[in-house]
């Protein structure tokens, strides 16, 4: 009888344990996917910088026309419809390369394009790190994520610029 209590207490112990560990993880995790987006943010809103500044460089025509008017939406946009926005932006790029002048100077649309890709990568995989925990049966059942919204990936064509 008080072998049957004490494992009891045991097992009700070690779950508390493994769900209050479990708990913490995920409040870890969606810390880590808001830090990941803060960062990708940070590079998107430079690469929409640099956009505007490659427009500036060109000669008037529909191509910067068309650049410095997605950059400068792109830099108005909130996270909510970012995705499109960022692939006109891409878009427009991929139109007003071919027009730069010769001596058009790239490097910073090329470093923030770089940092775009990373923070992208690192954004995306701390989204699917948190989904596998959060789509546990266990997680689910308890809610342990609380009233959070299930992280989503970000992706666009990040690849306009060639390095």
């Amino acid at each position: 009888m008080i072998t049957g209590i004490v494992v009891g207490l045991g097992v009700l112990a070690l779950s508390v344990l493994y769900v209050t560990w479990t708990a913490g993880r995920l409040d870890r995790l969606h810390a880590r996917v808001d830090a990941a987006w803060a960062a990708l943010d940070a590079a998107l809103v430079r690469r929409a910088a640099a956009a505007r500044a490659v427009a500036a460089a060109l000669p008037a025509g529909p191509e910067a026309a068309a650049l410095e008017h997605a950059a400068r939406v792109t830099l108005d946009v909130g996270p909510h419809g970012r995705e499109a926005l960022e692939n006109d932006l891409s878009r427009a790029l991929r139109g007003a390369l071919p027009v730069l002048p010769p001596d058009a100077d790239l490097t910073e649309l090329e470093q923030a394009s770089t940092r775009v890709g990373l923070a992208r990568s690192f954004h995306n995989a701390a989204v699917r790190n948190t989904r596998v925990v959060r789509l546990r049966r266990l997680p689910r059942a308890l809610h342990l994520a609380g009233h959070r919204e299930l992280p989503q990936y970000f992706e666009i064509d990040d690849t306009t610029v060639p390095h």
